[in-house]
């Protein structure tokens, strides 16, 4: 997903906010209509709710104000589900979506990223994800897999989740990294509270999109309420 732009951190003038409620309304129509699209009505519905994320209009939404809650109110999901599908809906058609399930094209994806964080690290470069996520020729992937104690190889749409996620771990450990990978929301606090040095002894964990603040001291609320009020949460 595309993080928001560090202008959308700023107070919105009176027209750029008009046009943000003008669109936002329209987004939620999108939403609400795509309810009754047999075919596509599940790609119509995540695509507005990614540009809802993104543009973090669910801010303009004062019986919510923050994403988890908004996706709770208009999608009935948790926030996790919410990114994976928001996410599946931009790299995926509406189809595709049909025939692999939402959860088998996220790891598909997830994997896909590893292998390539894990190519660079044995290069000794950086890896950016593309940002926001690319499409991806799903019908191209294959995965090697033993089964039975023979090797075989399969197509997306053979793939178990179970080997999916194993195959992730593997990937995972390759690349090098040693813990879950850090949401955006978490690294955009991170950040913002590295760039302070008056805050710099503060520690960021994250677990389950939760974020656990710690070795906060008393004298330093006042300039850690500035820095949450501009990291509201982000999408991945």
């Amino acid at each position: 997903m595309v993080s928001p732009k560090k202008s959308a951190r700023e107070p919105l003038t009176k027209v750029a906010e008009s046009k943000a409620r003008a669109e936002y309304a329209g987004l939620l129509r999108e939403i609400k209509a795509a309810e009754t699209d047999p075919v596509r009505g599940w790609d119509r519905k995540w695509d507005a709710i990614a540009t809802v994320l993104q543009k973090r209009y669910f801010s303009l939404d004062p019986a919510t104000g923050s994403a988890p809650l908004w996706l709770q109110e208009h999608a009935g999901v948790t926030y996790r589900t919410g990114l994976r599908n928001a996410r599946v809906a931009r790299i995926a058609g509406p189809l595709e979506a049909q025939r692999y399930t939402p959860t088998k094209i996220d790891l598909a994806y997830t994997l896909d990223q590893a292998r390539r964080h894990a190519i660079a690290a044995q290069k000794r470069v950086t890896y950016a994800p593309p940002d926001p996520p690319e499409k991806v020729n799903l019908s191209a992937l294959r995965y090697r897999l033993v089964r039975g104690g023979r090797r075989v190889i399969v197509g997306l749409a053979d793939v178990s989740v179970a080997e999916l996620r194993a195959l992730l771990r593997e990937a995972t450990h390759a690349s090098g990294a040693t813990r879950a990978r850090v949401s955006m929301a978490a690294k955009s606090l991170m950040d913002a509270i590295a760039a302070d040095k008056l805050l710099r002894n503060i520690t960021v964990q994250e677990r389950d999109n939760e974020l656990t603040l710690g070795r906060v001291r008393r004298d330093q609320w006042h300039a850690l309420a500035k820095v949450l009020m501009h990291a509201a949460p982000m999408t991945e």
